[in-house]
C-alpha cells in the first residue's frame, strides 16, 4: 500500500500540468457553445466592440492551446486591461451580457493562468 502512495504523489504533478491546458479547453469550449447573446450588439469592451473583442479572444486561446503562440509581456498587458474591462462592465450590465461578461472573462483568467505556466 506504502508503494502505490508513492506512486500516486509521484502522478500529481504530471496530472496538474495536464490539468491547465485541459482546464483552458474546457473553458474555452463552453465559452463557444454558449455564444454572443443578442444584446451583446453595440457594446464596447475595453475599447473594441464586444463580438470582435470576443473574436480576438477564442482566437488567442485557440493558438495557445496549439502551441502556435506565446503569450507576452505586450499581449498580457492587453489581456489584463480586457479582465478589468469585463469586471467593470459585468459590474454596470443587466443579464444576459453581465452572464457573457463574466464567462469571456474567466476564459481570459484561464488563458492568463496558462501562459504563466508556460513560462515556469
Amino acid at each position: 500500500m506504502h508503494g502505490s502512495e508513492q506512486h500516486g504523489s509521484g502522478a500529481q504533478p504530471m496530472q496538474l500540468a495536464r490539468s491547465q491546458p485541459m482546464q483552458l479547453a474546457r473553458i474555452w469550449r463552453e465559452h463557444l457553445a454558449a455564444g454572443c447573446p443578442r444584446e451583446l450588439a453595440g457594446v464596447e469592451i475595453a475599447g473594441s466592440d464586444a463580438r470582435t473583442l470576443d473574436a480576438e479572444i477564442t482566437a488567442c486561446v485557440s493558438a495557445l492551446i496549439c502551441s502556435s503562440m506565446t503569450v507576452d509581456e505586450r499581449i498580457e498587458r492587453r489581456l489584463a486591461e480586457i479582465r478589468e474591462a469585463l469586471a467593470s462592465k459585468q459590474a454596470q450590465a443587466d443579464e444576459p451580457v453581465a452572464a457573457y461578461c463574466a464567462r469571456l472573462n474567466r476564459l481570459v483568467g484561464a488563458m492568463l493562468t496558462e501562459s504563466r505556466s508556460g513560462r515556469a
